[in-house]
């Protein structure tokens, strides 16, 4: 055959090698591209498990690829960091979605939702560390036959409004039962008593406001009328600062606590911290 024939041959099975080659490019692509596109879907769903496989499949069309790798590397913490909620390790959760924020070049809906989890369980353990002291506190006023003053504690616990959250199943139960068992010893010993599930809030401003001297009492139906709605606002806001459960209070209620602040010279948050 001719050099010619030949450079033509050549060049034919060139250009057949060169078309398969673009050929096997364009189905990896696409085959990447759709796994990528697979595995956000189920990130969008909250289906993680099969989030991963897709991320895997497309690593097998783009070995080492950063975008795959870091999807993968996303879910893996933000799967421990779930099941660290179920057992309760709260802080090592918040280990775990923080460092699904660190990573670059991944999912920007799974970056988002571990920033939402950190967020909120730095709140829980913040509300559980005062739980937990303020429900040993109520312990301890209990064993010292303080059933009342118990009671008062554990409104704090019990008038939270999160408490029904899974996160607070522990201490809210803890606290129910205390609070169950002294009311049961207060009824005991003649005292009325609310139902369990509304005696935290009902009896939170009845049980506070004796500790406040008659004296005071004896005043404010004149006194009272010199409080303006603000300052009954400002003082709710007071009350509740000290962790108290200001809804409990009634506005006659407030008025008497800023009376009594007048008349000992003192603000609304400290008389509001003796209560506690």
């Amino acid at each position: 055959m001719s050099k010619k024939a030949w450079l033509v041959i050549t060049l034919f099975i060139a250009v057949i090698f060169i078309g398969y080659g673009y050929t096997k490019h364009i189905e990896t692509t696409q085959y990447y591209n759709n796994a990528m596109d697979a595995g956000e879907q189920a990130i969008t769903t909250a289906n993680y498990s099969r989030a991963e496989n897709h991320f895997r499949n497309a690593l097998k069309k783009r070995a080492n690829d950063g975008s795959a790798n870091a999807h993968i590397q996303q879910l893996e913490n933000y799967k421990k960091g779930l099941a660290d909620i179920k057992k309760q390790n709260y802080s090592t959760a918040i280990t775990n979605f923080k460092k699904v924020t660190k990573l670059t070049n991944g999912s920007q809906t799974l970056l988002l939702r571990a920033v939402s989890k950190e967020v909120e369980l730095k709140e829980v353990v913040h509300e559980l560390t005062i739980f937990n002291k303020v429900y040993k506190r109520a312990k301890v006023l209990a064993t010292n036959y303080e059933y009342t003053a118990s009671n008062t504690k554990l409104a704090v616990i019990l008038g939270y409004g999160n408490i029904t959250q899974p996160y607070y199943q522990d201490i809210r139960k803890k606290a129910k039962n205390l609070e169950h068992t002294n009311n049961q010893v207060l009824a005991r010993l003649g005292y009325h008593i609310s139902s369990t599930d509304e005696s935290s809030e009902k009896k939170l401003a009845t049980d506070i406001l004796p500790t406040i001297p008659a004296s005071k009492n004896n005043s404010s139906s004149s006194s009272s009328q010199k409080i303006t709605d603000e300052q009954i606002r400002k003082a709710r806001k007071e009350i509740e600062g000290q962790g108290i459960n200001v809804k409990a209070f009634s506005d006659e209620d407030v008025k008497e606590v800023i009376e009594h602040a007048r008349e000992q010279n003192m603000t609304v948050s400290e008389v509001a911290r003796e209560f506690k």
